[in-house]
């Protein structure tokens, strides 16, 4: 990459941050993430890209990645739920088997390959599972298309679901986001780590990222790029050792930015027409994945002293930013849907390995699909030809 071309892809990588800024502020879901792939796939449709993305650009968004999700953990938050939270943590775990449920009708049935149809369709991560999805033989683009498909359909319904289940009669619960255990909410947005300090915090999550990934790979952890930070940071998080060290506010953004451009670049005509056939199917294996998790939501209602939309909020499939927008307008059980929510973030994560490595025992091999080339037109022949002139 040249002069010229690192200064295009700086210019886009700003254009569509402030793009998604504006979404964001309509609640757009997952934005950043969205806008990158929608604007990569053109310009690689097009062929308009100023140079392919480094490889060790997706290593270090891995490994921030991992760090962000591992300042999820919030043991204080985890105890102030109480013995409710082992049924909780149950149907967390439950979700994992639906969700893997589905995916094997769905790729029976629509004909797509295992491991992308697992991975599109898990509830919850989907920033991780798109970022892992070329490690784990699943394909990016198919992987997006599907995980942020469901993002959009929980963000458009969990809010108005949630208002129609609660009863208007809760009491007051104290304040929780997603990383707030090492982030301050109140620092400008400018501010690319959690405390004021931003050469320190930058320096330990710098720190993180290279020893998490000498670990995970001396481990032979899979996808030790993004697993090895994410439990040691975890690990920090959870002692109480530091703070301030995860990513946030615009550099939280344009690590999504990354991971969106990383996989809307791969995007061709033949698989942008292929998905489009796929929608249909897409959209049901979505509509009965959310139908069982709310399901279970139901019936943990009967087994807990929690209120049935707090239930919900906790256990939607994804749409993390959307359900909790939902949850401080109605003034929910915070503590425990940013608990719920950010474990099963980590645990999604955490099994990413074993389900691909379970899926693989039961299910042949499949070549990831190779983009064919354009069809070009045949020279006409000569006999036509001469036919037209005579």
């Amino acid at each position: 990459m040249n002069r010229w071309q690192a200064i295009a892809w700086v210019a886009l990588l700003a254009a569509v941050l402030g793009i998604a800024e504006l979404l964001e502020r309509t609640r757009f879901p997952a934005p950043q993430m969205i806008v990158a792939i929608v604007v990569g796939a053109g310009l690689a449709l097009c062929g308009r890209l100023p140079a392919p993305m480094p490889r060790e650009v997706n290593t270090g968004v891995q490994a921030m990645l991992g760090v962000l999700m591992g300042s999820y953990l919030q043991i204080e938050l985890l105890s102030s739920i109480g013995w409710d939270l082992v049924p909780v943590l149950a149907i967390t775990a439950a979700t994992v088997v639906v969700s893997i449920a589905i995916a094997v009708v769905f790729a029976r049935l629509a004909k797509v390959e295992m491991p992308t149809a697992t991975l599109g369709l898990l509830a919850g991560g989907s920033a991780a599972v798109v970022a892992v999805a070329d490690e784990l033989d699943a394909d990016p683009r198919r992987v997006a298309f599907m995980q942020y498909l469901r993002v959009a359909m929980v963000a458009l319904t969990a809010p108005a679901l949630a208002a129609l289940l609660d009863d208007g009669d809760r009491a007051g619960f104290g304040t929780a986001t997603l990383g707030g255990g090492v982030t301050n909410p109140d620092l400008p947005h400018w501010m690319i780590v959690g405390r004021g300090d931003q050469v320190a915090g930058l320096s330990i999550a710098i720190m993180l990222c290279l020893i998490g990934i000498r670990v995970g790979r001396y481990l032979r952890l899979p996808n030790a790029a993004l697993i090895g930070p994410m439990i040691l940071t975890a690990i920090l998080t959870a002692v109480g050792v530091s703070h301030g060290y995860a990513p946030t506010n615009l550099f939280k953004e344009l690590l999504f930015v990354l991971i969106g451009f990383e996989v809307g670049t791969r995007f061709t005509r033949t698989v942008v027409r292929e998905m489009a056939r796929m929608i249909p199917g897409m959209t049901a294996a979505i509509v009965a994945l959310s139908v069982l998790v709310g399901g279970l939501a139901f019936g943990l209602a009967y087994l807990v002293d929690l209120e049935l939309s707090d239930l919900y909020l906790a256990t939607t499939p994804g749409g993390i930013n959307a359900v909790l927008a939902a949850a401080e307008n109605m003034e929910a059980n915070m503590p425990l849907i940013t608990s719920v929510q950010s474990v099963r973030l980590l645990l999604m994560v955490l099994l990413l390995p074993l389900v691909m490595r379970g899926l693989r025992r039961f299910t042949p091999a499949t070549p990831l699909p190779s983009p064919s080339p354009e069809p070009e037109p045949e020279p006409e022949s000569a006999a036509p030809v001469a036919a037209r002139a005579a």
